[in-house]
């Protein structure tokens, strides 16, 4: 005896609803896989190595498929509600809460470092009290081994009134093509480490500067200097960094330059310290979080601009991560931070200006 046709309808409406949500669930475990694993890995205590220090990179792009698999498995319990299926629309809500808690931060302005400028400029006092602060504004730029036009980078300078300027991975003829623009004349003083080998860095001022010896021992030349702002006692201490990239292989080697960066702070007073340039790290890597965790602070989080990607620029890819960075000491007050983009380079530069403490 055959069904009537409204139960024959109804089982048919039954079997695509139950299609879909399999169709749904399938989608949404997909989608949540990567999500998952890089929250867990970004949640770990670190010591990664390849592929995983590469991948922390897209860790605040997974949001993108979380959010996905969170509406898919909703999606599937709608159409079948089943224990497993609400499992999974749990899952999938843990997961994106968990990477909202790890991201939302760096888009939270810290308060008080987002005053306006103040109307006169190189010093900014602080409202309510006697500190007077010498402002400044500083550049990074990784100009790559080909180099940047010179024309337009210190067109730039002035467009941004750049006090200092870092140039990691600074070749003899990138040196040179600045020199023939007349790049003293912007900036007088200079404390430069170039070389043939590709390695080379430079931090060229409009105050002066008291050398240091550059970080030993690492890939990169790293330059230091003591940059003599009026006003600030013993001025502040530069370092133009360029950390090694976590490639294959390359991974130890990063991780000890990076934690030989956080060894130089201790002991510095507050307000002394600017560090500046490529590290290839963030924020979702423990290795640059423990470098943080010395007393510096990151301009762009400080601004709430700690998403802003500068690299790869320049590329068949849009940028997608931040490894370039300006961090400060305690004591230095962040007022402005935004990325700039250059011709000839895959990395933006990242300029800030800064509130130097008397």
């Amino acid at each position: 005896m055959h069904g009537t046709p409204a139960s024959a309808a109804h089982g048919r409406v039954w079997r695509l609803r139950r299609a879909g949500s399999w169709a749904f669930w399938s989608v949404a475990a997909l989608l949540w896989l990567p999500g998952a694993a890089l929250t867990a890995v970004r949640l770990w205590a670190g010591g990664f190595g390849t592929p995983w220090v590469q991948l922390l990179s897209f860790f605040p792009a997974s949001l993108v498929p979380s959010v996905a698999a969170l509406a898919a498995a909703v999606a599937a319990v709608c159409l079948e509600p089943r224990p497993a299926r609400t499992g999974l629309a749990a899952l999938a809500t843990g997961v994106l809460l968990g990477q909202l808690v790890l991201v939302a931060p760096r888009l939270i302005p810290v308060s008080g470092t987002a005053r306006p400028l103040p109307a006169a400029p190189g010093a900014a006092a602080v409202a309510g009290t006697h500190t007077v602060e010498r402002q400044v504004t500083v550049m990074a730029l990784n100009v790559g081994a080909s180099g940047v036009d010179a024309a337009i980078l210190l067109a730039k300078t002035k467009q941004w009134d750049v006090d200092i300027l870092a140039l990691p991975e600074l070749a003899p003829a990138g040196l040179e093509g600045l020199e023939a623009a007349r790049i003293n004349a912007d900036f007088p003083y200079r404390s430069v480490d170039v070389d043939g080998a590709g390695t080379g860095n430079a931090i060229f001022s409009r105050y002066p500067l008291q050398p240091m010896p550059r970080v030993p021992g690492t890939s990169f030349y790293q330059t230091r200097a003591i940059a003599v702002l009026p006003g600030t006692g013993g001025g502040i201490q530069l370092t133009s960094a360029h950390i090694d990239s976590p490639r294959p292989g390359r991974t130890p080697v990063w991780r000890s330059e990076i934690n030989q960066l956080a060894g130089l702070q201790h002991g510095l007073p507050a307000g002394h310290a600017v560090l500046l340039g490529d590290f290839n790290a963030g924020e979702d890597h423990a290795e640059f979080r423990n470098l943080l965790a010395t007393g510096l602070s990151d301009a762009a989080q400080s601004v709430g601009k700690g998403l802003e990607p500068t690299w790869p620029t320049n590329a068949p890819v849009p940028p997608f991560t931040a490894i370039d960075h300006i961090l400060v000491s305690p004591g230095i007050s962040v007022l402005a931070f935004n990325t700039v983009g250059f011709p000839q380079t895959d990395h933006a530069a990242v300029v800030a200006t800064l509130a130097v403490p008397s």
